[in-house]
């Protein structure tokens, strides 16, 4: 069998797909044109990234695992350093017009280390768990202290996804929601921030601060419900071109899909995302180790909960975080980051049948 050109196409088609109709909406959404041709320099970047990763076998990959976790931990710590603050958060490197996240970089290193890890040992007793959770807690407690909560989460959902699909004893499962439970009112919440607490209370009751901190989420609402089925016309949307809509580009950019393009524009775009994670699916399955699999796990489950997340701020339902919206938010560094995830979910289904561990 020829590895170097088993790919699974369709993946690559609708990874580009939902990358090509970012760059359409946010010729809409964007403020001005040069951030849509930005946003394609970086797309293009994107995609070389991905394609240049697989001259990579997947034995080396895996090898390069610890190096790439060390390496990400080491830009997390030094952001908080010298990094930039914007928005609140020291989360950046900048250089000239150029900005670097390094938690995205993180969440692919984190991934692949977390997956050699799991992989290596099974989880039947409380302390197989120590070193997996050391693992995966180090970069989220650096992220968290930026602070992105946002990244964070992705993060956690990322590492819940992989422990799942490793498979976990029914009685571990209950006794790490039971934890969860006792530890947010107790731990988490008091070491929320002020305006972090204010974004929680606020998704569970908009209304409750309607021109303080649910305005944000109130005008999307309205942005979302005034497409109908069909939407305003592009370029057309009041919510959205008058600029009720906040950080229409980036975080509230589902927004202007709704208001603009409707409901079936809305909807197909879900559809599309759904035909992603249903590819992502379908590799995972058809993998024969375990760490590939974990692997696909991981960046499904990324994938999955900043969609399922970014379309909840925009409906009202989630708290506002920062999440993006994958593939069609404004953001270099997040392109990047999933399109290169879909390269590495190629590259280890191209070489499906080496063995590593």
């Amino acid at each position: 069998m020829n590895f170097r050109w088993d790919y699974d196409w369709g993946l690559w088609a609708i990874a580009l797909t939902l990358g090509f109709f970012g760059l359409f909406v946010l010729g809409s959404a964007a403020p001005s044109s040069g951030y849509v041709l930005r946003q394609g320099v970086w797309l293009a970047l994107a995609l070389f990234l991905a394609l240049a990763a697989q001259l990579l076998s997947k034995p080396r990959l895996f090898r390069l695992a610890p190096w790439l976790y060390l390496l990400s931990v080491v830009l997390l710590l030094a952001v908080l350093l010298v990094g930039r603050e914007i928005n609140g958060a020291r989360a950046w490197f900048v250089f000239g017009p150029l900005r670097f996240q390094p938690s995205e970089f993180a969440k692919l290193a984190l991934a692949l280390m977390l997956a050699r890890v799991l992989a290596a040992r099974p989880l039947e007793r409380l302390w197989d768990y120590a070193l997996p959770l050391a693992v995966a807690g180090l970069p989220i407690l650096l992220t968290a202290a930026e602070p992105d909560l946002g990244g964070a989460m992705v993060m956690a959902a990322m590492v819940a996804g992989m422990f799942f699909a490793r498979g976990m004893p029914w009685r571990h499962l209950i006794a790490g929601a039971a934890t969860l439970v006792v530890l947010f009112p107790t731990v988490l919440w008091p070491r929320l921030l002020p305006h972090q607490k204010e974004r929680i209370l606020t998704a569970l009751n908009p209304t409750r601060d309607p021109l303080g901190s649910g305005f944000q989420v109130i005008q999307s609402m309205i942005a979302v419900g005034s497409g109908g089925m069909t939407g305003k016309g592009y370029g057309q949307g009041t919510q959205s071109q008058l600029g009720f809509v906040p950080f229409r580009h980036t975080d509230f950019i589902f927004a202007v899909v709704a208001e603009e393009m409707g409901f079936v524009g809305a909807f197909g775009l879900l559809l599309a995302y759904g035909v992603l994670f249903w590819r992502l699916i379908a590799l995972a399955l058809s993998l024969p180790y375990l760490e590939d699999r974990l692997l696909v796990a991981g960046i499904f489950s990324m994938l999955a909960f900043q969609v399922l997340v970014n379309v909840g701020v925009t409906l009202g339902v989630a708290p506002v975080t920062g999440i993006t919206l994958p593939f069609v938010s404004y953001g270099g560094t997040s392109l990047v980051t999933v399109m290169l995830a879909v390269g590495l979910v190629e590259l280890v289904y191209r070489d499906r049948l080496l063995r590593v561990l």
